[in-house]
């Protein structure tokens, strides 16, 4: 399902039951008190692998040379399913939250897939015995090339129920569908 765009930054699973698979920083990035910063995954949707991992998954009578039908389910996984990002809990654990509370990649995304990191800590002052003044300091937290920082999944969505469509083809990259 994935393209390997930066080498090391190959997706994993962590365990035969493991629900996400992680993903691994593809740049070193420092995040200071209070800032939020984009991280690159070293990952994109790789759609014709999507495509053949989805007859692959078909009953062995289905799974034949793609008819419209099987197009048409094919096309129906897509507007019913997508990627769910999350921060890994270690960093979690460390302060720093994603950014906007959940990532959310839809499967016509073909850039680079990356994830909005907030480092929500304020400014510390700490006191210098010798000078008995305040020193201010960032909390700032350092993510190398190579990192283990998030987890996917695939998650399926029942948004037709909205009862809206689209005929809009997406034209780019990150928060593209948002522009207009």
């Amino acid at each position: 399902m994935f393209k390997v765009l930066t080498k090391g930054c190959e997706p994993t699973r962590g365990s035969k039951y493991s629900a996400c698979i992680d993903l691994y920083a593809s740049e070193d990035v420092t995040i200071g008190a209070g800032e939020t910063k984009l991280v690159g995954l070293g990952v994109a949707i790789d759609c014709d692998m999507t495509r053949k991992q989805y007859f692959r998954s078909l009953p062995p009578e289905i799974n034949c040379f793609p008819t419209a039908e099987q197009n048409e389910l094919y096309e129906e996984f897509k507007r019913s399913n997508y990627l769910q990002l999350m921060l890994r809990s270690s960093l979690a654990k460390k302060g720093l939250i994603i950014a906007n509370g959940v990532g959310v990649i839809d499967l016509d995304y073909k850039d680079e897939i990356k994830i909005a990191i907030h480092n929500p800590t304020k400014i510390k002052y700490e006191f210098a015995n010798d000078t008995g003044g305040a020193v201010e300091c960032d909390d700032v937290y350092s993510i190398k090339k190579g990192d283990k920082i998030g987890q996917i999944m695939l998650m399926e969505h029942k948004s037709y129920m909205f009862g809206i469509e689209s005929k809009h083809i997406r034209n780019g990259g990150f928060g593209s569908t948002g522009t207009r």
